[in-house]
């Protein structure tokens, strides 16, 4: 789950909730939440206006987050942060 549909689900939002108050079709947003489609920046401004969150919080690459603590704020929410495995070394030579 990605970090706008986190924060939508938290916030006790649906799908068709918050595309109606970001101005979209219901269909538009599901292809943004799925990552199938560009997101323009005026829609990511309706869409974290009607979440009461900044951009960043919502859209930043979730891959590239790091923290030292077992949990991450997110967008006031306090999320379980999942550490990807790390890939094994092969040492033979």
């Amino acid at each position: 789950m990605n970090n706008l549909e986190r924060i939508r689900t938290a916030r006790g939002m649906t799908q068709e909730t918050l595309a109606l108050s970001a101005g979209i079709a219901v269909s538009t947003y599901s292809m943004y939440a799925n990552g199938h489609r560009t997101i323009p920046r005026a829609i990511a401004e309706n869409i974290a206006s009607a979440l009461d969150c900044k951009i960043e919080d919502i859209f930043s690459p979730e891959k590239f987050t790091v923290s030292k603590n077992p949990s991450e704020e997110l967008c006031g929410l306090t999320q379980p942060v999942q550490k990807e495995p790390q890939a094994a070394h092969n040492t033979t030579s």
